[in-house]
């Protein structure tokens, strides 16, 4: 499907074919040169002036032989994009750019522009990425935007106008625009940094208009062609319209009747050039007016000819206002003027053959594999089962993709529709409308009144539609009830196996994504071992079938479940590697990446690297939101609390704490594990207050635990009795819990530190020594120094004794000592100002060092090139002083920077 979706992109980044005798005007070519010395050249003019046209004129002189542009042709990387309303998205928007960027060869390949991938959560940050390797191109190059006025959402053109204030100089733009366009231009212009070409300039002069008719074979006097200026006004449409209309035997008559307003030359497109045409080809141009491109496959279709590569051939020829699209000779399109002006005469001449010729054009355009075009055509035949039978077999995959605000525009009329028509049909296609409004209340309404709609019609193939039901099920469960994510994937799943293939075409990429769902769900459930099972399993199907915002997704919640199982350093390559690739391709601000934030977030802090924990936490929390996967924001938050509650801070844990209530109050009901893990944080906010009752009493009321939660929950009752100097009952607990838990690193490290602090308390010296070292064995290898940081003033001594009895770990013990020493603050210490600072894809390179990970499979992990990988590995050698990769890491090491 990606493919047809490049080819109509390919359509558009390319300008249009001249036609024959069309009039190279020198002194617009020339203004557009020398525009192009300046950041931005505007042509702002009505319809019909030849904006278009006279930048495909200035694109196509651009290339001679010798390689040196001619007087008034285009500089060298020139690229085009025509701009259409379904660019009103900032993902789709900028898509569309990148795309034409590279399709017009402007983007190097081993660009970084070349990796961007918008998504859903474009924003500001990833107008940053893009500005940044606009800034690298190692050429000047001039972006055509044509029809820039179909940019009309506030949103787009806050985004392009982050890209105006600072404007790479690599950069040229041209707009071209039926009116000016809302971006903030007017200090650039007072800057002299705007050219403007205006309708004045675009009119034709009396020369220019001359060459017009005399290339077209039209002899004028000078008298005559007065008499055209005076009633076009120079108008580009209006001149080439009265040259379809000239009678070479009788040119002053048809002079005459050349005359009125903007209607009356409306008029004069059907009755005085559509029925100067011979009868065949005005029948061939009312027929196949419904679509907006015309092909010669589509035409036939419509038609029922098997003529219409010649017929249109033909009437590009003729210059009926049929022009070729982006080069090419088997796409079309006809003036939009000359459009709609036959589409009102055919429903006026044959008005039952409107419906009938877009339901044809329907099913060609899904039988090309392009759904959006299908469902517009069946919208504008008002067929909505048609319509629902396309959104539910072949175009609902694509609302989760850039082409979503497409589909949802294309299906709008449809969900209008619902409102008086409620059937199962309008209200699904009002339902994905509503998914991409994020009104995900309005959304499952919808789906649950088609749902019953569908339960009292036996008539109705319900096959389908439960597949796309089940999918906003799951997306619902994901943002607001995390509690039946598992059950929602696990019907997707049902529904899919019961479902025929023809029905399903892409079912098994669907089927990928609820086992991804079905994986999260159990993950929050407590159920980790089958978690990470189902979870490797997608990772690599993601890869075959190319899903990377699901991929992305499992990465994220394979991270944390390396962080709950004490993983740590794999959960941070794990995390960062995939952050790299989310950075890289603008997906940072994606709901997929949130698990990313969390799980980065609870390994700094366990490293007790506070700053860089509440950095990661801050991160996710800013680019989470209501649209956002509820259960990873509120892991963000449990890691809030417990940045607030290492650091002693008892005001900070009580605010982190609300924060995570109020979170909680909007996620509707919480999977075991979830909600556990929530009491836990809860628990340790009150600790730190010194509310040891109180903690111990919301612990009670959290329900029985089992595996990961169970073991916290031991964990912080065993403190909130030490609190209350009952180290006895703290000892019974970790024994009953803790000991067993043998699988969660974390809480069996703070479970043996609390029982080396409860022993000591009870004069148990040797039990005291052998738990703490048995604490530091565990941890040393990970790197976890939180709990100790967090154990009270007991532990000074104990890590004291351990290192004057117990010859080993002395690095580890030693910094112990230090962070312990020192509060809260982090171990890792900064590097020597000698050092060059490292990039952040550096420090990503670097943290593959210490592994078996060979050059090529770090790359395969980064999704980058070997050679990229290498001249990292190059830049990190020099930057450390050192010649291999062993020295790296041994320097590193000494830096504090692994």
């Amino acid at each position: 499907m990606q493919d047809q979706f490049a080819s109509l992109l390919r359509l558009r980044s390319l300008p249009p074919t001249l036609p024959p005798g069309f009039v190279h005007r020198q002194r617009l070519l020339d203004q557009l040169t020398e525009g192009t010395a300046r950041p931005v050249t505007v042509l702002s003019a009505g319809p019909g002036y030849g904006k278009t046209l006279t930048l495909a004129s200035w694109y196509h002189q651009g290339a001679t032989p010798d390689g040196a542009p001619p007087s008034g042709a285009a500089p060298s990387r020139v690229t085009w994009l025509a701009v259409e309303e379904t660019d009103n998205d900032v993902p789709a928007f900028w898509s569309d750019v990148l795309g034409a960027l590279t399709i017009g060869g402007a983007v190097p390949a081993d660009s970084a522009l070349r990796q961007v991938v918008p998504a859903a959560g474009f924003g500001a940050h990833e107008v940053l990425l893009i500005r940044a390797a606009l800034a690298e191109l190692p050429h000047t190059v001039v972006l055509v935007l044509d029809d820039i006025h179909h940019l009309t959402d506030r949103r787009v053109l806050e985004s392009f106008g982050q890209l105006l204030e600072h404007q790479p100089p690599q950069l040229r733009l041209v707009l071209s625009t039926r009116a000016d366009p809302a971006l903030r231009l007017h200090r650039m212009r007072v800057n002299g940094e705007v050219t403007d070409i205006r309708a004045d300039d675009l009119a034709f002069t009396a020369s220019e208009a001359a060459e017009l008719f005399r290339g077209n074979g039209i002899h004028v006097s000078e008298r005559q062609l007065g008499g055209l200026l005076d009633r076009t006004q120079g108008w580009a449409a209006g001149l080439r319209l009265a040259l379809l209309s000239l009678d070479p035997a009788d040119i002053d008559g048809a002079i005459s009747r050349f005359t009125g307003t903007e209607r009356l030359v409306a008029e004069y497109l059907i009755e005085e050039v559509t029925d100067q045409l011979p009868a065949q080809d005005r029948q061939f141009l009312l027929t196949t007016s419904v679509a907006d491109r015309l092909s010669a496959g589509l035409a036939d279709v419509l038609t029922g000819r098997n003529d219409s590569q010649q017929t249109l051939d033909r009437l590009v020829t003729r210059n009926a206002l049929l022009v070729a699209l982006a080069g090419r000779t088997d796409w079309f399109s006809v003036h939009p003027l000359l459009r709609d002006l036959l589409r009102y005469r055919l429903t006026r001449e044959q008005p039952g053959m409107v419906t009938e010729l877009h339901l044809r054009a329907s099913q060609w355009f899904a039988d090309q594999g392009e759904p959006i075009e299908a469902v517009r055509h069946a919208v504008a035949a008002k067929q909505w089962a048609e319509v629902g039978r396309l959104l539910t077999e072949h175009a609902w995959p694509l609302m989760v993709t850039p082409r979503g605000p497409a589909l949802a525009a294309a299906l709008e009329p449809a969900a209008a529709r619902a409102a008086v028509e409620p059937t199962p049909n309008t209200l699904l296609a009002a339902a994905v409308c509503h998914f991409h409004r994020h009104d995900w209340e309005a959304m499952t309404r919808a789906a649950d009144g088609a749902t019953d709609l569908m339960a009292g019609d036996p008539q109705v193939d319900r096959r389908a539609a439960d597949a796309l039901i089940a999918v906003l099920r799951i997306v619902y469960s994901r943002i607001r009830n995390p509690a039946a994510t598992r059950s929602s994937a696990v019907h997707l799943l049902d529904v899919l196996d019961r479902a025929p293939r023809r029905h399903l075409p892409t079912a098994e990429q669907h089927r990928v994504i609820a086992t991804d769902n079905l994986a999260i769900g159990r993950l929050w459930a407590g159920d980790l071992t089958d978690a990470e099972t189902n979870l490797t399993t997608v990772l690599t199907q993601c890869q075959r079938f190319g899903l990377g915002l699901t991929e992305l997704t499992t990465q994220a919640h394979l991270a944390l479940l390396d962080v709950m199982k004490g993983r740590l350093p794999h959960a941070y390559r794990r995390a960062g590697a995939a952050q790299a690739v989310a950075d890289r391709r603008g997906w940072s601000s994606e709901p997929q990446a949130l698990g990313l934030y969390a799980s980065l977030a609870f390994t700094h802090l366990e490293w007790n690297q506070l700053d860089a924990a509440q950095k990661d936490v801050d991160r996710g929390m800013t680019v989470s939101g209501g649209g956002s996967d509820i259960a990873c924001r509120l892991a963000l938050a449990i890691a809030d609390v417990g940045v607030a509650v290492t650091r002693g801070d008892a005001a900070a844990a009580h605010a982190a704490a609300a924060r995570l209530d109020t979170i909680q109050t909007h996620a509707g009901e919480l999977p075991p594990m979830l909600a556990g893990w929530c009491t836990v944080a809860h628990a340790d906010a009150l600790l730190t207050a010194g509310k040891p009752d109180d903690a111990i009493e919301r612990v009670d009321d959290g329900g029985e635990q089992s595996g990961f939660t169970a073991a916290l929950r031991a964990v912080v009752l065993a403190k909130a009795q030490l609190l209350l100097d009952r180290p006895d009952a703290a000892l019974d607990l970790l024994d009953a819990k803790v000991a067993t838990s043998s699988r969660y690193r974390g809480p069996r490290i703070e479970g043996k530190i609390l029982a080396a602090v409860a022993a000591d308390r009870t004069h148990r010296d040797t039990a005291a020594l052998a738990a703490i070292t048995q604490a530091i064995d565990l941890a040393q290898n990970v790197g976890i120094i939180r709990p100790f940081v967090t154990a009270g003033p007991r532990i000074g001594p104990l890590l004291a004794r351990h290192q004057h009895l117990v010859d080993r770990h002395r690095d580890f013990t030693r910094a112990l000592s230090d962070a312990t020493t020192g509060g809260s603050g982090p171990v890792v210490t900064p590097a020597p100002a000698a050092v060059e600072a490292l990039t952040e894809r550096e420090r990503t390179v670097l943290s593959y060092l210490p592994t078996m990970f060979k050059a090529a499979e770090i790359a395969s992990d980064l999704y980058v090139t070997i050679n990229t990988i290498k001249a990292h590995q190059r830049s990190i050698y020099r930057k450390l002083g050192v010649d291999s990769r062993r020295d790296a890491v041994d320097r590193a090491r000494e830096l504090n920077l692994l």
